[in-house]
């Protein structure tokens, strides 16, 4: 009896599987999903996406599904001693820079069944329940994994080109790999507390973090009536304590009246900061929680899981298609681990802002933060916080830094084409790499093969007012040439998952960026390459 053989093969169908699993599929790629549990977990977990995560989501078909189901973030008040304000996110206003809205509250068990109704489109994508992956093992050829169902029936093994471990924080197949973390010195026990509104009653309008030393609470306004509380464990306490319905009604009484809400859901988990020293071994990913774990302060965690796959997911694609050399599967890795690292460390300072316990030092850090705030001085909008790609397939500079723009998110306005159709602007290259000039730019050579080696699509933004010409898009307003003007940009150079390769000024500069791209991806000039097979 012959192995059965994938593309792909994804352990774990929590979203961010589930999302990779659209994606490959989208792309017609066979892949196989092994999950060990029967149906979706049903403890709390995220309540917060942004708008990169509806980003991957409108490249796969499912963004508008999703977008009913949440309400805009509220924003973000920190309360410290006495009263003050002394830290706020504020929510963006319109036009958003991605077209969705930068934070969405959504309701997970409502979120995962449209992910996973999603693969279902595509039959080239199994998905097995109530499996559970027991060894691996891969060579140059490929991976091997055994499997067998969770009630004890046989054994069976399957084969692939890749595997990808979206597997959790306790990640089965990172351990096989023995692949170490590095702890960036977090360690703290919270209880989350999901409930539903029963009547009106007295609550902060905005989410709202109580950095209180006798007891730091984080409040989150969910969609509808669902109402979220996160209790930090206080010394003497234990996970067994709030398992007690009274116990935490006790607790959760200085935020609300208990006769108020329904507890729904209720889990201690306990918060780390971790990264793993490796996110590849050969054939085999560690995406999502297996890769990294992060407080959940800045709602941060699924968000990166998202984006490891959207960063991945094009790659792998293109890789098995035979359209990239293998060796672009390197820059995943080159690429998330810095930026995973940068938003750990930081979701860490926000959990101790929060988290702080002794009172002259919460004086301290109140006068501190509450004098940047009413200084103008502080960070108020939550995306300033998360970085741009600093490595991997992005242009840099004479310095050997990244060149200016270069692994930023590209923004999305609604497009008008000749015809008159109306688009957002990925619809019109998606997943692929992307051309964009304006003004009297124009594609030469370089740009020609990077459009015929790479699929890319290019698009010329034409005058403001005028209706585009055939061949040209025209922007409903101005997001986009404003973001070109304050780069002094005339050309933009975007990869598939909407991260800037780079920016140019001219057509010339656009030929030099095209040809970087291509020494980047098949590693020689573009005169000394050879034909892709």
């Amino acid at each position: 009896m012959s192995t059965p053989f994938y593309d792909v093969i994804i352990v774990g169908y929590g979203p961010v599987g589930a999302v990779l699993a659209n994606r490959l599929g989208h792309d017609g790629l066979r892949v196989l999903v092994v999950e060990q549990m029967a149906g979706i977990y049903d403890k709390p977990r995220a309540i917060n996406i942004d708008h990169e995560v509806m980003r991957a989501l409108q490249s796969v078909g499912l963004a508008d599904r999703v977008e009913p189901t949440t309400i805009l973030h509220p924003g973000t008040d920190f309360i410290g001693l006495d009263g003050r304000l002394i830290k706020v996110f504020a929510p963006l206003s319109p036009p958003y820079p991605l077209h969705w809205a930068p934070n969405l509250m959504f309701v997970q068990p409502e979120f995962e069944p449209i992910l996973r109704a999603g693969a279902e489109r595509y039959p080239c994508v199994t998905v097995r329940l109530s499996t559970r992956a027991l060894a691996v093992e891969q060579d140059e050829d490929g991976v091997r994994l055994a499997l067998r169902p969770v009630d004890g029936g046989a054994e069976e093994t399957v084969s692939g080109r890749y595997l990808v471990a979206c597997d959790g924080a306790a990640s089965p197949v990172r351990k096989q790999l023995g692949i170490a973390q590095d702890s960036l010195d977090f360690d703290e026990w919270w209880t989350v507390v999901d409930a539903w509104l029963q009547r009106p009653t007295p609550l902060p309008r905005r989410t709202t973090q109580f950095c209180w030393p006798s007891g730091p609470t984080t409040y989150v306004v969910g969609p509808g009536a669902l109402r979220r509380w996160e209790l930090k464990l206080m010394p003497g306490e234990t996970p067994e304590d709030h398992a007690d319905a009274d116990r935490l009604c006790a607790r959760l009484a200085p935020f609300v009246d208990p006769e108020a809400i329904e507890l729904w859901r209720v889990a201690t988990y306990r918060f780390h900061a971790l990264v793993a020293r490796h996110w590849r071994r050969g054939r085999i990913f560690l995406a999502g929680d297996a890769a990294h774990q992060m407080p959940p302060f800045l709602a941060q965690g699924l968000c990166s899981g998202i984006r490891d796959v959207a960063n991945l997911g094009w790659k792998l694609s293109e890789v098995i298609a035979g359209a990239l050399p293998a060796a672009i599967l390197d820059s995943y890795e080159a690429e998330r681990k810095p930026h995973i690292r940068h938003l750990v460390a930081t979701t860490k300072e926000i959990g101790e802002i929060i988290g702080e316990l002794d009172v002259e030092a919460a004086r301290r850090r109140d006068a501190r933060l509450g004098d940047a705030l009413d200084a103008g001085t502080a960070v108020t909008v939550r995306q300033k916080l998360i970085p741009d790609l600093e490595a991997g397939l992005i242009a840099r500079g004479p310095d050997g830094r990244p060149a200016p723009a270069a692994g930023s998110l590209f923004p999305q306005p609604v497009v008008r084409e000749h015809a008159g159709g109306r688009a957002l602007l990925d619809d019109l290259a998606p997943e692929r790499f992307l051309i964009l000039t304006a003004g009297e730019t124009r594609r030469g050579a370089a740009a020609a093969a990077v459009m015929e080696r790479l699929g890319a699509v290019h698009l010329h933004l034409g005058e403001a007012g005028v209706p585009p010409a055939l061949g040209e898009i025209a922007e409903e307003g101005e997001l986009l040439r404003d973001w070109l003007a304050q780069r002094s940009a005339r050309a933009a150079l975007v990869r598939p998952d909407k991260y800037v390769f780079g920016l140019a000024s001219d057509s010339d500069g656009l030929e030099s960026l095209c040809r970087d791209l291509l020494a980047a991806v098949f590693g020689a000039p573009a005169h000394q390459q050879e034909a892709t097979p």
